[in-house]
């Protein structure tokens, strides 16, 4: 998703990450009740967009970036470097503990918390999106396909990564080619699926990218974009079948209807649109990054009204690409692409 989102600013110049963005460094800083420590870099790497923490051990993270995945157990004191290559996805998943990348086209599984990883499954394309249902024993994976030729869609298999099966959006139809699926989300109630995407060469103009909802668990698709104005590129469903779509730029748009209408953000919010975190205890509360180049300044935003509003709580300065909780909500990650990992507890 950053390839085409960064153009990036910095603070303070060190290290060059991919698409030339100088490394960004945030001081220690308290705003909004968030404390925010000093910068974490997974041996010395500021180049990361990618965390996910273990519900069960808040010292147990999986980091990763155009380098591959580092495990740290203590906090980010030391770390391993297990998976080399450009990660465009990863996962924990908190029932079984399972723990999941996607390196390039290869989907890698790890059954013991990132001591061993097995490459279970190559695609064609590379892996850009995972979502696992643990109650049905179901992983779903989305690819960043790159041409109109073939179908896009959603990839279904158990947790292991076995019985792969390929559902395509839209066989044969030019709806339903060229996409990279940034983002996959599930309602918990109806398991209704969704899936946000970019079209690759955002052509034909003018631009309308699709986004999916399946109601039979991956098998069919319909696209709901209806009055969404661009891509989604994060997304998550409430409890109650509200879903959140962020648009890359365009905020968080909100629908209580499956998908059949959109409610626009408010027009004072800031430009968000880089990645969305709900909180899965209180689902009216929403973390949002925000990129930092051109004429936006990163940070990390906090909604507590469904995203009708948003405050900067953290990071101006520093492209926010991923966001994550421990198991008890107690503290909030981010891992900032060409900067590091910065953690606060939450207020």
């Amino acid at each position: 998703m950053l390839a085409i989102l960064l153009a990036g600013s910095a603070l303070s110049a060190h290290a060059v990450c991919p698409f030339n963005l100088p490394e960004v460094i945030i001081p220690p800083q308290q705003i909004a009740g968030f404390s925010w420590g000093p910068v974490i870099k997974p041996m010395n790497d500021a180049c990361v967009d990618h965390i996910q923490v273990e519900n069960g051990n808040p010292l147990a993270w999986y980091v990763g970036g155009v380098k591959g995945v580092y495990v740290t157990k203590d906090n980010g004191v030391t770390w391993k470097h297990p998976l080399n290559g450009k990660l465009g996805a990863l996962l924990w998943e908190p029932v079984h503990q399972f723990a999941y990348a996607g390196i390039g086209n290869i989907l890698y599984f790890s059954r013991d918390h990132g001591a061993n990883w097995v490459p279970v499954h190559t695609f064609l394309k590379p892996v850009v999106s995972l979502l696992a249902f643990s109650a049905g024993n179901m992983l779903y994976t989305g690819l960043s396909w790159d041409n109109h030729i073939d179908d896009s869609g959603i990839f279904t298999s158990n947790l292991g990564g076995g019985s792969m099966t390929f559902h395509p959006f839209a066989a044969n139809q030019p709806i339903g080619k060229g996409l990279i699926v940034w983002t996959i989300s599930r309602d918990p109630m109806s398991g209704n699926l969704y899936a946000g995407a970019e079209i690759f060469d955002h052509q034909p103009q003018p631009y309308k990218p699709p986004f999916w909802r399946s109601v039979n668990n991956g098998i069919t698709w319909t696209n709901v974009k209806n009055n969404l104005p661009w891509h989604a590129v994060d997304s998550a469903v409430r409890p109650n079948g509200y879903v959140y779509a962020l648009m890359e730029g365009n905020g968080v748009w909100g629908s209580s209807t499956m998908g059949n209408s959109w409610i626009p953000p408010n027009p004072a919010n800031p430009s968000l649109g880089v990645s969305l975190l709900m909180d899965p205890a209180i689902t009216t509360r929403l973390y949002a990054g925000r990129l930092n180049g051109g004429t936006q300044t990163g940070g990390i935003f906090r909604s507590i009204n469904s995203g009708n509003t948003f405050q900067l709580v953290g990071l101006k300065g520093a492209t926010v690409s991923d966001i994550a909780l421990n198991g008890t909500l107690t503290r909030i990650y981010v891992a900032a692409y060409s900067s590091g990992i910065y953690t606060s507890p939450v207020p």
